[in-house]
């Protein structure tokens, strides 16, 4: 892609994220039709702090949107791990459940890797558990990950989501995913190479960013750190997905600085107003997804 200075595509999160949703209440009418329930995402939130507790609200309201069921499970701060545990494997063993969603961050001490993989890997809502991950690692292509039936993390497939929403085609580019983490930075880059593409992933250790980022056609930063990438820093026609967020005296920023950016990038996505809201979208839909398999192998019983 080729962008004249100062005409870089602003890719519409919210936009996407609609039209993501407004394919999901026919799903969820037939799933209730056919078993008598309407499908049911279980929230297990502990400690919740006021910016836990705006997510959440979001997410409760697009679930009902599309005719989703939820229930909250409210935990206090002094919560202990066998009391999360207890409640995980409760919904866990729910047959009205069809997935599960802890909200992040957990309260110290409680662990959230030990926490996330008490989920079943088959209502893992966000697609984070160890189970889920192997499977998704263990693909080299999309084929063999829809095969594996693995529900890919939230984050990372939003951030693939909008890439193609750009219309970009990552087969045969060149990428560089900044971050490493296992929830958005991993998952992308390997998302990325089983679209053909071919990855690069850097993260704030990496010497001499610009090497790397001034070849790139695609440039996916996941840091948490604003400014970290500047206009200067890319080659012009850049697509560069941001999915860095952090707050700086209450206002939400990106890796990215989006003026100096949106003068060089083909496409470049905002923050807010991005990934956020598709990450969402892709919440249910892995748990429309999920509530579908679970209703299939029911069925088939």
């Amino acid at each position: 892609m080729s962008a004249a200075r100062g005409e870089a595509k602003v890719i519409d999160g919210k936009a996407v994220s609609k039209r993501l949703l407004e394919k999901l209440p026919a799903r969820v009418a037939a799933l209730t039709e056919e078993r008598g329930e309407a499908p049911l995402l279980a929230i297990l939130a502990i400690g919740a702090d006021s910016p836990s507790e705006a997510y959440l609200k979001m997410k409760l309201q697009a679930c009902r949107s599309i005719g989703l069921e939820t229930s909250v499970h409210s935990l206090p701060l002094a919560t202990t791990e066998a009391e999360a545990f207890q409640v995980l494997d409760d919904l866990g063993g729910d047959l009205h459940v069809d997935a599960i969603l802890l909200e992040m961050p957990v309260p110290e001490p409680l662990d959230a890797r030990r926490l996330i993989d008490r989920i079943p890997p088959e209502k893992d809502a966000e697609g984070v558990t160890e189970r889920n991950f192997g499977r998704l690692f263990a693909a080299k292509s999309m084929a063999d990950i829809d095969a594996a039936g693995v529900f890919l993390p939230c984050t990372a497939l939003s951030i693939i989501t909008l890439i193609q929403e750009a219309g970009i085609e990552p087969r045969g580019k060149q990428a560089v995913v900044i971050g490493r983490s296992n929830i958005v930075g991993k998952p992308a880059a390997h998302l990325l190479s089983c679209l053909d593409a071919t990855v690069t992933l850097c993260h704030t250790k990496t010497p001499d960013l610009v090497f790397y980022l001034k070849r790139a056609d695609i440039v996916v930063s996941a840091v948490g750190k604003p400014g970290l990438v500047t206009g200067a820093m890319l080659k012009r026609g850049t697509v560069l997905i941001d999915a860095g967020v952090c707050y700086e005296d209450g206002v939400m920023k990106g890796d990215a600085d989006f003026e100096s950016i949106r003068k060089v990038a083909g496409a470049v996505t905002p923050v807010p107003g991005g990934v956020g809201p598709v990450t969402t979208a892709c919440l249910l839909l892995n748990t429309v997804l999920a509530a579908e398999r679970r209703t299939r192998a029911r069925l088939a019983a």
